[in-house]
């Protein structure tokens, strides 16, 4: 291919151009779309550029690069085209697109790398290769109407061959934000893809990481995804000093991780600087402990605190402990570990805060029945009778609520508005159940519980394989897997009948007392959840036994039989259900 000898300057002109354009017939729209340039070959340039879509303006080139499916790709039709028309190399569609921002969009690499070169090639033939570089450069920082580059396009689109293509064209610039405030990095590390931001940071040497609202790159991977093994520490290496910087809200990245539970991504940041954690937001004062602590995040709570133990006594503008929203927002056997293994956190039980509540008022108003309160002041010395300043004490609240409290503390629960706490400041503690619901939540429990026992028992008397007709006993009474299937199923119909008095007792409770035991109704819970498992466990070794001459058969049935302990795990571990 001869170097065309076209200024690469006279591009702007092409808007002027637009006015005489001409609607193009489809003939010529269907030959672009197949990469078909027999009809083009005896028109001139000038006729070429004028052929443009209606509405959109796109060019021959753009509807064929459009037109072209990824694992399909070819270049010659783009190659015909230029080489008679070198002006659509940028020329500009309605969006001003260039052909390159599409072919970097629709993740054409091959049509990307031979823009690039092409680019290189208009200008003179004895231009030195700086000027010829810098042609492929003007090309590749060429916005459209989002001040979108080909490389904003093709983070955007998850284009990754095409991402390392540009960069390492053009690996001095820094890319300058759209109109949405974005760089590339920041919506690489916001798109969550380890890889995009790895082709960043790897072949680029200045990129810029800002974002909108003042928030960077390190905020939306603190945010938004768990990073791989590689992308964050190499965002770290990079933009160490991201570590402490504030978006308009006054959150670090820190904050973001505490705040949406990225256990990994907060150790690694805690690795990197520890002081961060001292820094409190705008609106309320919050450090990422305490934000951590208001969403129920424990492991995040004991990861802050044994980097950095003295964040403990920092307080918000309420004059609220860390410990205070643990009150409200951990669950039950979170809070107990919290208290009973951190010395750090049993010292701030009696901190008061501006109204003098302390973490016990806190527990006594939102959550009274769900914590042995005798437990908790043998375990951590606090002051059953401290009262706030109003004069009302923990043992009153306790015993006949406190609903001004109450009341304020569920307002937390709730985005204030901002954007930031899109969950609130406050995780809201989900209950199973009430003394309200109780009854319905019952009748259904019951009948979950008595049909494992049914089963169970029936199983118990039909047993596999069968009996021996001579003296009544079981015919594989001896096999290993018979064996266990007996004492799986006895353990089934135990937990299922636990389950039964459970809530038998807690019915007549109920009614007697008028009190709700929580403990109860989730020890009954946990009894149906191992009478579930015990049955499962009963199934795969009774069918194993059965089917033990078809080893073949026995795996792949047994196999299918556990699968039921996937997805129950998951969902006890995401609903943080704990004894």
């Amino acid at each position: 291919m001869n170097p065309v000898s076209i200024e690469i300057e006279e591009a702007p002109l092409l808007d002027s151009n637009r006015e005489i354009k001409q609607q193009m017939d489809p003939i010529f729209f269907n030959a672009a779309a197949a990469g078909n340039s027999e009809p083009f070959k005896d028109m001139a340039g000038e006729e070429i550029k004028s052929l443009l879509t209606a509405k959109t303006e796109n060019t021959i080139l753009h509807i064929n690069i459009i037109s072209q499916e990824r694992e399909n790709v070819s270049t010659k039709f783009v190659a015909e085209i230029l080489e008679k028309c070198p002006l659509l190399l940028l020329q500009v569609n309605a969006k001003d697109d260039t052909p390159l921002h599409v072919a970097a969009k629709f993740g054409h690499s091959d049509i990307v790398r031979f823009l690039v070169e092409r680019a290189k090639l208009t200008q003179h033939e004895n231009e030195e290769l700086e000027s010829r570089v810098g042609a492929a450069w003007q090309i590749i920082r060429m916005t459209n109407k989002e001040k979108n580059t080909a490389l904003h396009e093709a983070v955007c689109h998850q284009n990754v061959d095409v991402v390392e293509i540009l960069t390492k064209e053009d690996p001095d610039y820094p890319y300058s934000a759209n109109n949405y405030g974005k760089t590339p990095l920041y919506m690489a590390a916001e798109s969550r893809s380890s890889n995009m931001v790895l082709a960043l940071l790897e072949n680029s040497a200045s990129m810029s990481h800002d974002g909108p609202n003042g928030k960077t790159a390190l905020h939306a991977a603190a945010k938004e995804f768990r990073f791989g093994d590689a992308a964050l520490p190499k965002l770290l290496e990079k933009k160490k000093n991201l570590i402490k910087e504030t978006d308009q809200y006054g959150w670090t990245p820190i904050h973001y991780a505490a705040y949406h539970g990225n256990y990994k991504t907060i150790n690694l940041l805690l690795e990197t600087d520890q002081h961060a954690l001292d820094i409190a937001d705008k609106d309320r004062k919050m450090t990422a402990l305490h934000l951590a602590a208001g969403q129920g995040h424990a492991k995040i709570v004991e990861a802050i605190i044994s980097k950095n133990p003295e964040c403990c006594e920092l307080v918000d503008n309420r004059g609220w402990n860390f410990l205070h929203y643990a009150m409200v927002s951990f669950q039950v056997g979170q809070l107990r570990n919290l208290l009973e293994n951190n010395p750090l956190a049993r010292s701030l039980i009696d901190e008061g805060d501006a109204k003098g509540n302390t973490p016990l008022h806190v527990l006594a108003a939102i959550r009274p029945n769900e914590f042995d309160a005798d437990m908790m002041i043998r375990k951590t010395q606090a002051n059953y009778d401290a009262v706030n300043k109003q004069n009302v004490g923990v043992r009153h609240i306790f015993n006949n609520g406190y609903p001004e409290l109450k009341k304020e503390i569920q307002k937390l629960s709730k985005d204030v508005g901002r954007g930031q706490y899109s969950k609130g400041v406050r995780r809201a503690v989900k209950k199973c159940v009430t003394k309200e619901n109780y009854k319905d939540t019952r009748a259904s429990h019951l009948v979950v519980a008595a049909l494992i026992a049914t089963v169970a028992f029936a199983a118990a008397f039909t047993v596999p394989g069968g009996y021996r007709s001579e003296n009544g006993t079981a015919i594989l009474r001896r096999n290993k897997a018979f064996q266990l299937f007996m004492v799986a199923d006895s353990i089934a119909m135990a937990f299922s009948l636990s389950a039964v008095v459970a809530h038998f007792w807690l019915s007549y409770v109920t009614e007697e007392t008028k009190d709700f035991n929580e403990d109860l109704f989730h020890a009954s819970i946990w009894f149906t959840l191992l009478s579930m498992a015990a049955m499962v466990i009963a199934f795969v070794t009774g069918t194993f036994a059965m089917l033990a001459p078809s080893l073949g058969l026995a795996i792949i049935t047994s196999l299918i039989g556990l699968s039921f302990f996937f997805p129950a795990i998951s969902l006890i571990r995401n609903n943080e259900i704990v004894f």
